[in-house]
């Protein structure tokens, strides 16, 4: 058979979805309890879609198709995400002919160069990009209602006032509010910035580090030299201090409200402390060099400790200046014990070996299953001898910290006896009321890169708007919405019920990018994660403001606060409905359309996207629902995918390591694309696209192609089935069902390995078992595997699927024909069984030859289980106990004649837990599948015979024939 032409196919069921509106849902259509309403995160448009983006958009496709074909009125909208500042980023770049990004956008994306520099205006971007992923997802065989579509920003101004809706309700409720946070910050562009617009270390937790404020006495004036610390407890059991001596340090003026101190700092924490509420004049710079061999005093324990060098101090680490607790931190210990040995770097800065010879660790923390020096024991027992031993300090380090924190109790008064984490809280507390300590926000990783390409700082913003997502009564209705969720996969509520203890104020505005204005303080606008949160209500309502915007019967001015108000939140009124047509222009008849296409389709039925959103997006989702509208329209379900890798290695497109979901399709077709995305993995976990996989699978679905266009030549007239042909249908009635449960659960691996391995598998070994009949019962099954095959498989690859439909003369489109139920008289668990035996005693024969090495095998004879066996086996599946199944069996006076045979097999049993065997005619199946045994092992068969060959008789075993091979 030639190739196959996926393109040619595609294309012709793409343009025939299209002009039929096959996926074009109307309200009321089917009754309320038979809708299904799913939505996706719709795309951030910077860029085109990827093979992993392909992972997240495609599951709610397969589960959409497969709803619709259940009989269900499904609604799977799309629309596009343009707002916020990376778009904006992309342009500056590009004006300013940034090698990096020409590269991605020219290369990497392939856009040809007489567009590429109109991207100087960011709005060339999103026209590019949105016209690019609506043809993917055309292509892809998305089915899409393309009448709901629109997207983000004040660009599409309809939408612009459901935002401005969405805020001014949140805002009535108390919910969005004006104060000083600690943001991630641009300081180059000067604007927040939110998950979205970080390139590089979006993940990268914001730490609060204590700096205590130990005392350096010069000319008679107190300076501080402020230590960064995540463990301010351990201020007791300082014995040192540690600066980089070729790092660059600052003596600066530091000015906090009314309070000037100076400080001495590196450089670059001096930059960072800048954005924090603090004015930091800079009085001189020297290296830290200047400082070695120096003493500084404890503010808490008044003790005088030496400055010692230290290149492993990052000067970009909170404050460059670090206290040395041996005693409990594993780093500290191997670095003096390493520095004893230093006896150069010590003379060089006039330090004395004997001072460190005395210093004395100071224990602070009782242990258990430690002495007084956890960090010294902990480093030896991992074998660690030197700082090179990095990995096992990382790990002495965690392992110490994390016991300490759980288990520790304190021993230095007045917190004696408390625990670690309590006198951890206490001291802090101390410290920062009584200005011994301050607080330095600062990135548990570095870098972290803006999308503008800068290096982000943390700044403490005020007069910001914030959406209040620590509101305790906010949080509360937000676990109850979960509570009645349904998560898959379900080990993650505990990642969101965790993200809705944690979350705090989310700045939502910004100074700059894309976006809809604050409608109470237009300077700012609203930021990507938090105009992304509520817009499945507009999806219900869009299809007729598209409409009247098409007819230019639309002013977006006119849609009023009240105009939202009706069709979200309040009852049904004719009356409203024809004061709103006086105020917006639009048809009460319309009005009232849009409110019953809300009512209908809400609540959601299912979000879906990928598991990075779980500490934003999806939570935020979950809240702002509960806020606005009514618990009946509480969103009812969340479901999580993985990511995608390629060839094993993260996709990254500076790297240039991105296969593009278009290319993809270009070159594999979308059906084969989708099918290999939806059999790699399940729910969260990860996938990693192979090339050379994808080829292999193109092959397999072709020969799907060839198999079912042969079988819609056959007639399906039923006839007298044989067991091989019953078993066949059995096993089909297996892959529906299996198939049917998978999708119910969104779990598109399983769904894939029986709609389309499994029944290719045992088609193969049908085709196999009837290898030379062409009779009326073999075509009726093939015709009938054929009918049910097409269709488990539509949701998966709907453009192959609805050319085989057409070939099989089905009526209509396959998207939407009946999804297959299994066929109760062809149910069959002995057949099944049967065959399954014949299976296994096939594999021990080929065993027994091979290992027996029977080079010229002639004869197999096999014995099966005498009917005494049997009755053991099921009376201890019975009984699953010794005492209780050898008492019943006794009863039999024919069962007492193999007592002591009888006592050993029970106890077999019990030990195996064959507690399921199921009986089936051994000899029966056995007989029927002789001749395909024969052929299938060249050699004779004999089941049974008299003579006991080679005394194999009495081994034979329920379901596990004795053999012997001559």
């Amino acid at each position: 058979m030639a190739e196959l032409n996926f393109k040619a196919i595609e294309e012709k069921w793409q343009k025939r979805w299209l002009e039929e509106k096959a996926f074009e849902p109307k309200a009321n259509e089917k009754p309320k309890e038979k809708k299904f309403y799913i939505t996706v995160a719709f795309p951030y448009l910077s860029g085109h879609l990827h093979v992993g983006h392909a992972r997240t958009y495609t599951i709610p496709d397969v589960i959409a198709r497969f709803k619709r074909m259940q009989g269900y009125n499904v609604l799977f909208p799309m629309a596009w995400h343009i707002t916020g500042a990376p778009i904006v980023g992309i342009a500056e770049r590009i004006k300013h002919r940034d090698p990096k990004t020409i590269h991605i956008y020219r290369d990497v994306y392939k856009v040809p160069e007489d567009i590429l520099w109109k991207f100087e205006d960011p709005k060339e971007i999103v026209k590019y990009f949105m016209k690019a992923a609506r043809e993917t997802f055309i292509r892809a065989g998305f089915s899409v209602d393309w009448t709901r579509e629109f997207h983000t920003t004040s660009l599409f101004p309809p939408f612009s006032k459901f935002i401005e809706w969405q805020f001014w309700t949140l805002k009535d409720k108390g919910l969005v509010v004006k104060g000083a946070h600690r943001v991630r910050w641009d300081p180059v562009v000067g604007t927040p910035l939110g998950d979205h617009d970080i390139m590089e270390g979006e993940d990268v937790q914001i730490l609060d580090y204590v700096i205590i404020k130990f005392i350096l006495e010069e000319d008679g004036e107190e300076i501080y030299m402020p230590a960064a610390t995540l463990r301010p407890e351990t201020v007791y059991g300082v014995t040192n201090m540690w600066l980089n001596p070729e790092a660059t340090y600052v003596k600066a003026k530091v000015k906090r409200g009314e309070k000037v101190e100076t400080w001495i700092i590196s450089k670059e924490a001096a930059y960072k402390l800048s954005f924090q509420d603090r004015e930091i004049e800079v009085l001189e710079e020297f290296k830290g060099e200047r400082l070695i061999g120096r003493y500084v005093r404890n503010p808490v324990t008044g003790d005088e400790v030496i400055i010692l060098p230290a290149e492993f101090v990052d000067p970009d680490n909170a404050t460059g200046v670090v206290m040395s607790v041996p005693a409990h931190a594993p780093f500290d210990h191997v670095a003096l014990e390493d520095l004893k040995k230093e006896t150069e770097i010590l003379l060089k800065y006039d330090i004395d070996p004997r001072v460190l010879e005395e210093i004395s660790y100071i224990s602070l923390i009782k242990l258990e299953g430690y002495g007084d020096f956890p960090a010294v024991e902990e480093a030896e027992r991992l074998g660690v001898k030197s700082q090179k031993d990095v990995e096992k300090l990382e790990e002495a380090t965690k392992n110490i910290y994390k016991a300490e924190y759980h288990k520790g109790v304190f021993k230095i008064e007045p917190y004696a006896g408390k625990s670690v984490q309590e006198a951890k809280d206490l001291i802090a507390k101390e410290l920062l009321e009584s200005g011994r300590a301050e607080i330095m926000y600062e990135f548990a990783e570095k870098p972290v890169i803006s999308r503008f390409g800068n290096q982000a700082v943390i700044k403490i913003i005020h007069d910001q708007w914030f959406i209040d997502y620590g509101n305790p009564e906010w949080k509360e209705k937000a676990r109850e919405a979960l509570a009645e969720m349904t998560i898959y996969p379900e080990s993650r509520r505990a990642q969101f019920e965790a993200v809705i203890d944690w979350l705090d104020k989310k700045a939502c505005a910004r100074k700059v990018g894309l976006g809809t204005p604050l409608p109470w303080d237009p300077d700012w606008v609203i930021e990507s994660l938090s105009d992304s949160t509520i817009y499945m209500a507009y999806y219900t309502i869009s299809r007729h403001m598209n409409r009247l915007r098409e007819e230019g019967r639309l002013d977006p001015e006119k849609l009023t606060r009240e105009f939202f108000d009706y069709l979200f939140l309040e009852e049904f009124s004719e009356e409203r409905e024809k004061e709103l047509e006086e105020k917006t222009g639009i048809p009460a008849e319309t009005i009232h359309e849009m409110k019953e296409e809300f009512e209908y389709w809400y609540p959601l039925d299912w979000r879906c996207s990928a598991k990075d959103l779980i500490p934003n997006h999806l939570t935020f989702f979950i809240f702002n629902h509960t806020a606005i509208f009514r618990k009946e329209h509480w969103p009812k379900g969340i479901a999580v995918n993985g990511f995608g890798t390629l060839e094993g290695t993260k996709m990254s497109k500076s790297k240039g390591n991105v296969l593009n979901f278009i290319d993809a399709i270009e070159e594999n077709g979308a059906d084969v694309v989708r099918l290999y995305i939806m059999g790699l993995a399940e729910h969260d976990s990860d996938f990693d696209w192979r090339r050379k996989e994808v080829g292999k699978l193109r092959r397999q679905v072709e020969r799907f192609y060839e198999l079912v266009s042969e079988f819609a030549t056959y007639e399906a007239e039923e006839t007298e089935l044989k067991d091989i042909d019953k078993w066949m249908l059995h096993r089909l009635n297996k892959a529906i069902e299996g198939a049917t449960q998978a999708l119910e659960e969104f779990r598109t691996r399983t769904a894939v390995q029986w709609a389309f391995y499994s029944v290719l598998n045992d088609l193969r070994w049908y085709m196999r078992r009837t290898e030379g009949r062409d009779d009326a019962a073999k075509r009726y099954v093939l015709r009938k595997l054929a009918e049910v095959w097409v269709r488990l498989m539509a949701p998966f690859t709907p453009h192959i699927s609805e050319e085989l439909w057409e070939k099989l003369g089905g009526e209509g489109f396959v998207s939407l024909a009946k999804w297959p139920e299994p066929v109760p008289e062809w149910w069959n668990e002995t057949i099944e069984a049967e065959e399954e035996f014949v299976k296994a005693l096939i594999e021990d024969i080929k065993e027994i030859i091979r290992v027996a090495k029977i080079e010229d095998a002639k004869r197999a004879y096999v014995y099966t289980a005498p009917e005494w066996k049997w009755r053991v086996v099921e009376v201890v599946a019975e009984k699953r106990d010794f005492k209780s199944a050898m008492a019943e069996l006794m009863k039999d006076p024919e069962m007492r004649k193999h007592g002591k045979e009888i006592s050993k097999l029970i106890q077999r049993l019990i030990k195996e837990r064959a507690f399921d065997v199921k009986r089936i005619n051994e000899e029966k199946a056995l007989r029927e599948a002789k001749d395909f045994m024969e052929k299938e092992l060249g050699i004779e068969i004999i089941i049974n015979p008299e003579e006991d060959k080679g005394g194999k008789k009495k081994a034979a075993m329920p379901l596990k024939p004795a053999v012997f091979v001559e």
